[in-house]
């Protein structure tokens, strides 16, 4: 399990992206389009969501570990499946794209954030591209790893996936509130640890390169968020940073004036230094766990029972 999170990590800082046709989470999010139905009750949003999940869960995971094939291919695919569920290279390069606030820092921006950026200043360009970055760094790096700890890549990937249903339909509207609960509710149980876990890190790495940790702390008590797992990642990074992080008409968090070009550039050395903590975490536990076991199959907990 260790060699396979060893060749996702590779992959993802090498080759970065798969073909969307072959990633699992462009699946889920195909096959929830076509399916979502506005206005249903929650009893079809538990069967949207088993419907969207399952097939790719079973698909890119189930089967490869199953299938009677050299085991070198076996780790290659699992690998691949692995990587899929995590994106460090793609977010990093984006943020640090747009961190210039120049003419094109809209356009970065909007790819990793939902709301409309369109007539937003550059206070409020870089305020997204830092919140999504932290936000990003929970959802879409630091739990799909932890749940890869506890269940192997069926917990990486069901936890993706999970997140992928909870943006498709995972909103308050008339039309999903109640199709869309048990898709929000699922990710939220699954980002919960995570979060905290990341929080947690991110006061870490801020202690290190000098920042104002009692602000960070500080900052996530007095934070008021509808989200419970995004208020961790973005107040403690608003501290951090000594900035506001604001999503107008929603929330505005920190003491500071709007974050400027050099904040996102700390912003990117803070999401660095916690990220390497975090996998250094993450392995010493793995090791104490499981040893070694470099070709053993991707179980999880499951190899302890």
């Amino acid at each position: 399990m260790l060699f396979v999170l060893a060749l996702a990590l590779i992959w993802d800082l090498t080759i970065s992206e798969p073909p969307i046709y072959i990633h699992p989470v462009v699946w889920t999010g195909k096959i929830s389009e076509a399916l979502i139905k506005p206005y249903k009750g929650y009893s079809y949003g538990v069967l949207l969501w088993i419907m969207s999940v399952l097939p790719p869960l079973f698909i890119f995971v189930y089967l490869p570990v199953e299938a009677p094939i050299p085991i070198y291919l076996n780790l290659i695919i699992l690998a691949f499946s692995l990587k899929t569920t995590f994106s460090i290279k793609m977010l990093y390069d984006i943020v640090k794209k747009g961190s210039r606030l120049d003419e094109q820092a809209r356009y970065y921006a909007q790819q990793i954030v939902r709301r409309d950026l369109s007539k937003s200043d550059k206070g409020h360009i870089a305020s997204a591209l830092i919140e999504s970055l932290f936000e990003s760094t929970v959802d879409g790096i630091a739990s799909p790893i932890f749940w890869f700890l506890i269940f192997g890549i069926f917990g990486a990937m069901l936890q993706r996936l999970a997140n992928t249903m909870d943006s498709m339909v995972g909103y308050k509207t008339p039309e999903l509130r109640k199709e869309g609960w048990f898709s929000a509710k699922i990710d939220t149980i699954l980002n919960y640890i995570p979060a905290r876990l990341t929080g947690m890190i991110m006061l870490t790495s801020g202690f290190i390169l000098g920042l104002n940790v009692k602000q960070g702390w500080k900052t996530l008590r007095e934070a008021k968020m509808e989200s419970i797992n995004a208020k961790y990642p973005i107040a403690i990074a608003a501290g951090l940073l000594n900035v506001s992080l604001e999503k107008v008409g929603h929330y505005r968090i920190g003491n500071g004036n709007l974050p400027d070009e050099k904040d996102v550039k700390n912003a990117l050395k803070l999401f660095k230094l916690s990220l390497i903590l975090y996998f250094l975490l993450i392995l010493t536990i793995y090791y104490y766990l499981y040893g070694i076991s470099l070709l053993s199959y991707p179980y999880g907990l499951i190899e302890l029972i």
